[in-house]
């Protein structure tokens, strides 16, 4: 054969290789999930996630535990129990909750934790163990997460399922391998209880969470940490600070597996868990199921262009809001319930894990595009809750403090499962799913509640004065529940509850000072009270978490009023003009969220066009931190692809400020909950396409595509719905899910003439 021929041959094969080799990194690159940085927001007090080993709404949340973030820092770090910049651990723990808010000084790990070692150190070590990683291997995707461990040479892996974690620890040859299992968070723990069930089971709890553990390799030894000691024995109960020290000996290199199942409701369904979704020992088909999970459910919303840092925002942002809440329904459907006793979900998954006042605003209008089958199943279990909830915190009969995590359904005692945060608003998650044709169950079921929990937030007591003294916030909030129920209520044919509830959701006229155009706290006899000199404060007197300014554009559910009492479209967008060119708004908070919205609706959406885009892709000042203002303004972008992903001080509530970033970028926001329209503004990408569930909606897929957009070309110069010319600024829900195209020419100049009617 002719050896040029023959060298050629080769030659073309080589390059064909390289070529498919090329393809298949760029097919894959197009995966959603691919986009995913597990690391975002994951540093300091910016946006308090943490880069865990999980699938979407899992129960398991495998990550390591940092130190000194999650033990010795304040209110503004670890929330979660991981610090990006930390370089030790204390273990990696199979429960955890992150993106809240912070408090003082407390331990923030996550429970049911497991530690990795070869040699035995002093005692004292496990009193709070701690051993250094090598930050340099720490990797994170979409359901995985290893990191290698320098002191002891162990290189250690993490997967999941729902309601079970997997975990891969290679030892070096030669060496004892060991772990040590104890609560993780020892300052919020009731203790460890635990027992050797076999040579290759344990099983326990920390507090109601239970676990089963298996091991593939034997153990070849076991003894007890008793807080103070180590001793002879193999099992503990309800021990404060104890912990199991699990020996293997030398597996001669080869990976330890370690798998754990977890249930909120019995050791029994743990095993059942457990067996149910990890039966073998295939980390590798665990990991990959896992990352095919988060594809499959990201791909629900595709995105096109050449923005790859803004794909790869979306698509964390898009992750972010799949972490909470959580299922806590086991495989054959058994649940806890606030009444301490267990349920059985019969045809939905029971969930829980919410922080309404924070996220009903974003993140469930976009869970009814995004995934619609999910909140179907979160409104039957907020069904639950309202059925099982002995108490509501401080409510009824308070006098209104301000807002706090004590507005929440309880149990008998403030009995909590876990991972629950706030539920101010949670009647209006359910009002929005059942006037978007989302509900499963009877609402006849759920409207007494949903009465009785408007009743809780504004009592009837205030009917005579008309507004809840000395707090304009919450008068206003409290109007959109009254608001979003009355519509209920009108559709169910209740003509007297819609009449009563319309007239309560106007009791924000009452605390509108016209005089100065600010809403205003009023004592109970109607008296005026103070008001700052500046209303760009933020001095938290009557106002929550914001000045004066901040709480003037919430109105959300009558903006036609609002614009009306600032005097009219020129005055009020003059006004809005002034609070956005002053820096006034704050990006880091939910109260203004909506503010760059208002624009479309006073009949100016080039605005909306211009703010929303300098929101989500330009560096901005920011002024004001959660509780004031910064010691100094703050120039750079709010929403970044690095561990330090979120404005400082902003917490991502539970995907609350994710779900706005992926709704505006789409180029969508619901002013309210409960009037199914969404304002429109310019998406940042070519492309976006919406696939709907064809088992809810008529529509197969929804198009929103941006034709020539640019850096310069950000405003909409012109549009069409199906191909037809369509001229308004806002959108509805059924003409979304119906399906279909909306198609924007973009220009670099402003279309003023465009949407302003």
């Amino acid at each position: 054969m002719n050896s040029s021929f023959t060298h050629s041959h080769r030659y073309i094969r080589i390059v064909l290789m390289i070529m498919l080799v090329l393809l298949s990194i760029s097919c894959n690159r197009e995966r959603p999930a691919d986009y995913v940085d597990p690391f975002i927001c994951t540093q300091g007090d910016h946006g308090q996630w943490l880069p865990a080993a999980l699938v979407p709404f899992g129960l398991v949340e495998l990550c390591p535990d940092t130190w000194p973030g999650s033990l010795t820092a304040d209110g503004d770090f670890a929330h979660g129990g991981y610090d990006w910049s930390d370089s030790h651990i204390r273990g990696f723990s199979h429960f955890h909750r992150g993106s809240s808010g912070g408090t003082t000084i407390h331990d923030r790990a996550g429970l049911v934790s497991i530690l990795p070692f070869t040699e035995i150190p002093a005692d004292s070590f496990f009193i709070n163990p701690i051993i250094p990683v090598d930050k340099k291997t720490e990797k994170a995707v979409a359901g995985y997460y290893s990191v290698y461990l320098p002191d002891d040479k162990i290189f250690a892996e993490f997967s999941a399922t729902t309601r079970t974690g997997i975990h891969r620890y290679a030892f070096d040859k030669a060496v004892e391998s060991r772990l040590f299992l104890y609560e993780g968070n020892r300052g919020g723990a009731t203790g460890i209880s635990c027992k050797k069930v076999d040579d290759h089971t344990l099983e326990g709890s920390v507090g109601n969470k239970y676990f089963v553990i298996k091991f593939d390799s034997p153990l070849t030894g076991i003894r007890i940490w008793d807080g103070a000691r180590i001793a002879d024995g193999s099992s503990l109960d309800k021990h404060d600070n104890g912990g199991i020290i699990c020996e293997f000996g030398d597996i001669k290199g080869k990976p330890l597996i370690v798998k754990a199942g977890v249930s909120l409701s019995s050791i029994e369904s743990a095993g059942r868990n457990l067996d149910a979704e990890c039966p073998g020992w295939n980390f590798e088909k665990v990991r990959k199921d896992a990352f095919a999970s988060w594809n499959k459910i990201l791909s629900s919303i595709k995105v096109e262009g050449n923005n790859y840092v803004d794909k790869k925002i979306f698509y964390t942002a898009l992750y972010h809001t799949c972490f909470l809440p959580v299922i806590q329904s086991d495989v054959d459907g058994v649940y806890p319930g606030l009444d301490q006793q267990n349920h059985k979900a019969e045809g939905y998954i029971h969930y829980d894990g919410f922080a309404f006042w924070d996220s009903f605003r974003t993140k469930y209008p976009l869970y009814s595009l995004f995934i619609p089958s999910v909140y179907s199943d979160i409104v039957t279990s907020l069904r639950d809750l309202y059925e099982q909830a002995d108490n509501w915190g401080r409510l009824p009969g308070s006098d209104h403090p301000p807002h706090g995590a004590d507005f929440k359904a309880a149990g008998k005692d403030g009995y909590q499962i876990f991972a629950s945060c706030r539920h101010e608003h949670m009647l209006m998650v359910v009002a929005d799913a059942y006037i978007k044709g989302l509900m499963k169950i009877d609402m006849n079921e759920v409207y007494p509640y949903m009465m009785r929990e408007v009743l809780l937030q504004m009592p009837a007591k205030y009917d005579s004065v008309r507004y809840i003294p000395a707090r304009p916030d919450q008068t206003g909030e409290y109007c959109w529940d009254n608001w979003c129920l009355a519509q209920v209520a009108k559709d169910l044919g209740k003509h007297e509850d819609y009449e009563y509830l319309m007239k309560r959701s106007e009791y924000w006229r009452n605390t509108w000072d016209p005089s100065i155009k600010y809403f205003r706290a009023r004592a109970a006899d109607g008296t005026w009270l103070d008001f700052p000199e500046d209303p760009a404060m933020n001095r938290e007197k009557y106002t929550y978490e914001g000045s004066k300014w901040h709480w003037r554009w919430n109105v959300i559910h009558d903006v036609p009023s609002l614009i009306e009492v600032f005097g009219g479209r020129e005055h009020f967008i003059k006004e809005l003009e002034y609070f956005f060119d002053n820096d006034l708004y704050t990006a880091g908070n939910q109260i203004d969220l909506q503010a760059p919205f208002l624009f479309n609706m006073a009949g100016a959406p080039w605005l909306t066009q211009k703010w929303v885009r300098k929101i989500l892709t330009e560096p901005i000042v920011q002024k004001y931190g959660t509780h004031g203002f910064f010691p100094e303004p703050i120039f750079g972008r709010v929403y970044k692809s690095t561990p330090d992903g979120y404005l400082e001080e902003m917490d991502d509530d539970y995907g609350c400020m994710s779900a706005w970033y992926a709704m505006s970028a789409m180029g969508l926001y619901q002013m309210c909950p409960g009037e199914p329209v969404y304002q429109i503004t310019a998406p940042i990408f070519d492309k976006v396409i919406i696939n709907l569930d064809r088992s809810f909606y008529k529509g197969k897929k929804f198009v929103i595509r941006a034709d020539d957009l640019n850096e310069q070309n950000i405003y909409i110069q012109s549009s069409t719905l199906n191909g037809k010319p369509f001229e308004r600024s806002s959108i509805t829900h059924d003409e979304i899910v119906n399906g279909g195209e909306l198609v924007f020419k973009m220009g670099k100049d402003p279309a003023k003439n465009r949407g302003s009617k």
